[in-house]
């Protein structure tokens, strides 16, 4: 019998990669970028650009401390079902 074979592949800046690929008013890649997405009552960060990682930012802050920590940061609306390959 055959084995099946299975490839998982990680990109954590795909979303914002994605979002920059597909909207002009996006952010240049020196921006700080992040996507956000509700959990419970809070505004976190789903996923961040390698700048905005530099920054500090990561995913699970919220985005009041996210703005705090980057200057000029730009947010965006997280799209899981846009970033489905």
């Amino acid at each position: 019998a055959a084995m099946r074979r299975v490839v998982s592949v990680y990109f954590p800046t795909w979303p914002t990669d994605r979002l920059r690929r597909t909207d002009a008013a996006a952010p240049p890649r020196d921006k700080p970028l992040v996507m956000a997405a509700q959990d419970g009552a809070r505004r976190v960060v789903a996923s961040a650009c390698a700048s905005a990682r530099a920054a500090g930012l990561r995913p699970g802050m919220t985005i009041a401390h996210a703005n705090a920590l980057a200057r000029g940061l730009t947010v965006a609306e997280a799209d899981p079902d846009a970033d489905t390959v």
